[in-house]
């Protein structure tokens, strides 16, 4: 049921308020299976399209922090070290996923991803939803996913003052063609030669 839900909601083109108040039911009181719970999500997620992968990281926000809540609520009852799954497990366990699944939104490379992944970032650090050393790592991969492009394309412009080579489009790309690099460096060669013999 969990999983059929689930599916649902990360296939729809919105997100059902109505299915993930069910999903988070059903999770909750599913959790002394929080290890097939997290196994469902994380799966599922990483074989979503990228447009789908919003609507995966709204579930991971939404059941992570009704079991936040529960454990803030319940301590007595929701032991980490307690050998049946309970609210905080499974939040262990998600916590355990959770630097791959923000790796792996910012690599989509959807500006709409990525502020959907720092929006719920915020929101985390803001419930308290884990613990900050987890948090602050989050960060630190949102800042690079943030600044990502920028020190390919400035690396990729180290040799830009040659007007004519036609590799100057090649920054676009994320990995730089090596044959087109050493043309362009060849090109660099034999201009500097030129200036040389010319001088």
């Amino acid at each position: 049921e969990f999983e059929a839900t689930l599916k649902e909601i990360v296939n729809a083109k919105r997100v059902s308020a109505r299915k993930m108040n069910n999903l988070t039911e059903i999770a909750m009181k599913s959790l002394k299976e929080d290890t097939k719970l997290v196994s469902i999500l994380y799966r599922t997620h990483k074989a979503l399209p990228p447009a789908a992968k919003i609507s995966s990281l709204y579930v991971f926000d939404a059941l992570s922090r009704a079991a936040r809540s529960h454990a803030n609520k319940h301590p007595h009852s929701n032991d980490p070290r307690s050998a049946e799954g309970n609210s905080a497990t499974f939040l262990l366990k998600v916590e355990g996923i959770l630097e791959g699944l923000f790796s792996d939104m910012v690599a989509l490379e959807q500006p709409e991803a990525k502020e959907k992944t720092q929006k719920i970032l915020d929101i985390w650090i803001k419930g308290n939803t884990f613990p900050s050393t987890i948090l602050s790592r989050l960060k630190e991969i949102t800042e690079q996913g943030k600044g990502k492009k920028e020190p390919e394309v400035n690396n990729a412009n180290v040799p830009a003052p040659r007007p004519e080579p036609p590799t100057t489009d090649s920054p676009t790309n994320a990995v730089p063609d090596p044959q087109a690099t050493l043309l362009a460096l060849l090109a660099q060669a034999a201009n500097a030669s030129t200036s040389t013999n010319g001088g």
